[in-house]
C-alpha cells in the first residue's frame, strides 16, 4: 500500500518544522540556563520557540517573494502596484466599523490607501 503525496508532504513538512522548533527550543533553554534565569515552563518556552519559528519563517518568505517579484518586474519591463501597508489595528478598526455600518466584508484596500 503506497502513501498518498498529501500525507507524505505533511508528515516530511511537520517533521522539519518540529525538528527546528526543538533546535530554537534548546538554544533558548540554554540561553536561559546560562544567564540563571529559572524556567517556569518548559511548553512555554517550546510555544515561544515555535512562535518565534514560524514568525521567523514568514518574513523570510515574504521578503524572498517580494525579491523575486520585482526582479520578474524589472526582466519584463514592469511596473509593480504600490503596497499597502495598513497596520493590523487599523485593518480591524476598519473591519469592525464596515460591519457596524455596512457589510462585514466590504473593505476596499486601494481606497483606503489612497485616503
Amino acid at each position: 500500500m503506497e502513501i498518498s503525496p498529501g500525507i507524505r508532504f505533511a508528515t516530511q513538512t511537520l517533521a522539519r518544522v518540529l525538528l527546528s522548533c526543538f533546535v530554537t527550543f534548546a538554544i533558548f533553554f540554554s540561553i536561559l540556563n546560562r544567564l540563571g534565569i529559572v524556567c517556569v515552563s518548559k511548553s512555554l518556552l517550546f510555544f515561544l520557540s515555535i512562535t518565534l519559528y514560524l514568525l521567523c519563517i514568514f518574513f523570510v518568505k515574504l521578503l524572498v517573494e517580494d525579491s523575486r517579484n520585482s526582479r520578474t518586474a524589472k526582466a519584463l519591463g514592469a511596473k509593480l502596484p504600490p503596497r499597502i501597508a495598513l497596520g493590523l489595528v487599523e485593518v480591524l478598526k476598519k473591519t469592525r466599523d464596515n460591519f457596524e455600518t455596512g457589510y462585514p466584508g466590504e473593505f476596499d484596500g486601494f481606497l483606503y490607501w489612497r485616503r
